[in-house]
Order: structure tokens, then C-alpha cells, then sequence
């Protein structure tokens, strides 16, 4: 963990996930601290160099180690874009490294292998997850959070380029560790955000216990750092992911039903905020109109049903030639989370649609898990993110 005494206020310290994170942007974290986590999570100098960066910064004692087990409670309050006030409720603690087969882990999106490939050299350098993984756990009465007994100021409070506030309280008590394990025991986990770093530490697992002959006795690099939330907490907020396309065949749209609307974002929005839950609907933005697409919700499965799924399939695959990864594998389709920055972006010339969309609930998330599917990718934006540096899992003992 970051040692603010030495290294400076945690405000500095912090960052984003990297997968979020643009050149000029992370140059600007960079700039707050030397110690500023992006250096050694997403670094502007060799991987193997990072190692002999993570190792100066813990002789220095910017890096400090609990030399007994910690887990932290932290909270995260935010606006939505309705001006709602949310906290959201989570538990940093290392959790053991499942195989999706065993069913107590569970995914719901789809990965891709260059990502995977990238942080598994990085983890491989530096042997260190340097980043928690989100996960969801079934929890009605909140029974994880109550054992952990938060009370008191908390040890850190950072205000994040979003404005989301995060508290962080570090919880060494071991009756209270102990009241959460118990509390956890027997819950199975959904991943909703960090995929690829999950799976790279399942891959960096197995590396490691091919070449130690680990015959199962536990090692560090059997576990993985996991912010865990409830699925029933009331601060989880879906927020949907928008597309912005740079290709668009004329009359593309009329594969589906088009409702022609004012040109109008918050016109658009109204309906499709409006439209029936039991049917697909999306939002069309074109240069010079906008419109509702909306078609039955067909398919066989949870994955197959879902909003984003029915567009793939009835819509973009045969007006576009390919799916979602396919596109923005080609370069092709972008995401935004922000529908007035993909209006804005069709309308100034700098891509031919968009395609906003509704949020995906919880629920369907849920059932998509339950069923073993997994959904396009960025179907979900679990906001708000989990910052990278709170805390840090060394692997190598």
C-alpha cells in the first residue's frame, strides 16, 4: 500500500483503471506525484524495468506492507446525471483464484487475448496485481458490510476527477476479518469490471504453479485482489455505454422499426426511456436526424435477449459487415459513456451515428452470469470505477 506519510496525500497518488486511461491524460497523473500509480500500472518505461521502480519505491518506503492480513471498507459517493446523490458500499480483500468452471467466479463479458497478453508481462515483471478486480456477490441483508463495523473518520478521503468522494478505512481487527469471511462464505462472485485482469491472474496461476511444481499448497499467486460489492447494495449504478460509428449504409436502420423524433438529445432520450422494457430499443442519431429503433426481444438465452445482443445481431453484423469487437477492432465503432459527447461527435462531422442506448439491469446481468453467457463488450459501466493504488497484492510469497 502507498505510505502517505512518505509519499504525499493519496489525492496524488491514485489513478483510474488503465483501460480507461488516454496518453494525455495519464501524462497529467504522471504530473501530480513521481510516486503517481500510472508509473508502475501503466508505465512509460520497460515492464522489467517497473520491477526495480516497485522495489526503490518500497526501500524508499513509499510502498509499505500490513505484515499482518488487512482488508479495506471503502465507500464511494457520487451524482448520477439526474443529480441523485448515491454511496456505494465495497470490501477490498484477496480472494482465491477460481476457474470460471467452478461456477464460484463468474463472467459476463467477453475477453479479447491482446490485452490479456499485455498484463500478463506486467504482472510477470513486476509480480504484483497492481490493480483489484470488481466483483458483485448475492448479499440482501448486507450482512458482509455490517460485519465489518465501519465507524470513525476514515484513514484516507480522495475526491477523483469525477467528483466521486472515496473514504477508505483499513480493517486489521481479526474478530472483524473473521465476522466477513463468515459473512462471505459460500457467496459466488460476478465480475463486473476487469475481465482480462482476472483471467490474466488465472493465467499467471498456472505459469506459476507449472514451473514451482506446486502440488497445491497455497501460494500467493493463488489469490486475487478483488474490490467486492453487494449485488443488493444500493449505490450499484449500471450506466450504459453508447457507440459511435464511423460507417453508416444509407436506410441501415430500417432492418429495425423507426420512429422518426425531434432533433432533439433530450427528446430521444425521453424515448427511449419511455420504450417497453419487453422490447429491444436504441437510439439513432444520424447527421442530420434522430430517431427510435426499436424490435421484438428475440432469442434463446439471457445473453442472446439483451438490447445490445439483438443489435449486434439484427442490425450492425449485416448493415456493417462484422460484431461489435469486430468493428472496433477495425477501428470502425468507439464507446462513450457520455450520449451528449456522441451526439456531439456525429453532428461536428467526426463519425457518421450513434447508437445510444438503455443500461442493462442488474437483473439481466445476473441471469446472463446464471446461465454461463457472456454479453458484447462494454455492455456494462459499473460506475463509478475502482481507483488503482488503494492497495496492491504482491504475488511472489
Amino acid at each position: 500500500m502507498f505510505n502517505p506519510a512518505v509519499a504525499g496525500d493519496m489525492q496524488t497518488l491514485v489513478a483510474p483503471p488503465y483501460d480507461v486511461i488516454g496518453p494525455e491524460y495519464r501524462d497529467e497523473l504522471a504530473g501530480r506525484s513521481q510516486w503517481n500509480v500510472v508509473g508502475i500500472d501503466l508505465p512509460s518505461i520497460p515492464y522489467d524495468t517497473v520491477a526495480a521502480t516497485i522495489a526503490d519505491w518500497t526501500s524508499k518506503g513509499v510502498l509499505t506492507r500490513h505484515e499482518q492480513p488487512v482488508m479495506i471498507a471503502w465507500t464511494q459517493e457520487f451524482d448520477l446525471p439526474d443529480g441523485t446523490r448515491r454511496t456505494r458500499k465495497t470490501l477490498v480483500a484477496v480472494v482465491g483464484a477460481e476457474p470460471y468452471a467452478t461456477r464460484v467466479v463468474r463472467p459476463h463479458e467477453r475477453t479479447h487475448a491482446g490485452p490479456k497478453e499485455e498484463r500478463l508481462r506486467l504482472m510477470n515483471a513486476t509480480k504484483v496485481q497492481l490493480s483489484p478486480v470488481f466483483g458483485l456477490y448475492p448479499d440482501p441483508a448486507g450482512a458482509a458490510w455490517s460485519a465489518a463495523a465501519v465507524s470513525g473518520d476514515p484513514g484516507a478521503v480522495i475526491t477523483d476527477d469525477d467528483g466521486t468522494v472515496h473514504r477508505l478505512w483499513t480493517i486489521s481487527d481479526p474478530a472483524r476479518l473473521a465476522a466477513i469471511e463468515d459473512a462471505l462464505k459460500g457467496r459466488w462472485i460476478l465480475i463486473a469490471d476487469g475481465h482480462h485482469r482476472y483471467e490474466t491472474a488465472l493465467a499467471y496461476r498456472d505459469e506459476r504453479r507449472a514451473e514451482d511444481g506446486n502440488g497445491g499448497d497455497e501460494r500467493a499467486y493463488d489469490s486475487v485482489l478483488m474490490g467486492l460489492t453487494s449485488l443488493h447494495d444500493d449505490g450499484l449504478v449500471v450506466l450504459p455505454t453508447h457507440r459511435v460509428l464511423k460507417q453508416w449504409p444509407e436506410g441501415a436502420e430500417t432492418r429495425l422499426t423507426v420512429t422518426t423524433l425531434g432533433d432533439d438529445l433530450d427528446v430521444l432520450q425521453a424515448a427511449l426511456d419511455a420504450a417497453p422494457a419487453d422490447q429491444v430499443a436504441a437510439g439513432l442519431v444520424l447527421s442530420d436526424r434522430t430517431m427510435l429503433l426499436t424490435t421484438p426481444r428475440t432469442g434463446a438465452s439471457a445473453a442472446t435477449r439483451l438490447d445490445l445482443a439483438v443489435l449486434e445481431r439484427d442490425l450492425l453484423v449485416p448493415a456493417l459487415g462484422g460484431d461489435q469487437a469486430h468493428l472496433a477492432h477495425e477501428g470502425l465503432l468507439t464507446y462513450t459513456k457520455d450520449a451528449r459527447d456522441a451526439w456531439d461527435t456525429v453532428r461536428a462531422g467526426k463519425a457518421k451515428a450513434a447508437l445510444i442506448v438503455r443500461p442493462i439491469p442488474t437483473d439481466q446481468v445476473t441471469a446472463v452470469a446464471d446461465e454461463g453467457g457472456v454479453m458484447p463488450q462494454k455492455s456494462t459501466y459499473f460506475f463509478p470505477k475502482l481507483l488503482t493504488g488503494v492497495a496492491f497484492q504482491p504475488l511472489a510469497d
